[in-house]
């Protein structure tokens, strides 16, 4: 299944996409005493995951909420790695995040509308890399930030998004492997 989807996309030019969800038992609890709502296990499965991939797309809202890194941190392995996609159409994204100190070492794209040019100049300073696109509302609109990214050189991308975003994506058959 995997290898023929993946060809399958190298002829439609766009990347190998696996959706990866973590969430509460009651789907909308957050954990005050702990930040994890998964176990150490699941936890390193994901590191594996994430390095097995050669980018991650997130959005601005997960970011801002996680604080994560969204890197691989599994001794031995590389946590500079994958490089990052972050869809920020309105430019929320916080300016104090942990990523932001391996944005000298990490590829790490700024989504965002055409209509946040001038903004973007202080993210640009911060290190992101720009990428600017007009709307992404519907099934073609993800098709082409899914070209973007894959001329861009990334050919297996982890998405790691809120449920709601998610579930938009695979309404539109836009995830390949869950």
């Amino acid at each position: 299944k995997f290898y023929k989807s993946y060809f399958i996309n190298k002829r439609l030019s766009i990347p190998f996409v696996t959706g990866k969800i973590a969430i509460s038992k009651d789907y909308l609890t957050i954990n005050k005493k702990s930040k994890w709502i998964t176990n150490k296990t699941s936890r390193n499965i994901v590191h594996l995951f994430r390095n097995k991939h050669d980018c991650i797309l997130s959005t601005s809202k997960t970011i801002n909420h996680d604080n994560s890194l969204l890197n691989c941190r599994i001794n031995g392995l590389n946590n500079k790695k994958p490089d990052l996609f972050i869809i920020d159409l309105n430019l929320k994204l916080k300016k104090n995040l942990s990523l932001n100190k391996y944005l000298k070492v990490r590829k790490t794209f700024l989504i965002t509308s055409k209509i946040n040019y001038s903004k973007t100049l202080a993210y640009k300073k911060l290190g992101y890399r720009i990428i600017f696109i007009n709307k992404l509302e519907n099934k073609h609109d993800l098709n082409l930030l899914y070209k973007k990214i894959y001329r861009a050189g990334y050919s297996r991308m982890l998405v790691e998004v809120g449920l709601t975003f998610l579930n938009n994506l695979i309404k539109n058959k836009m995830v390949h492997d869950l």
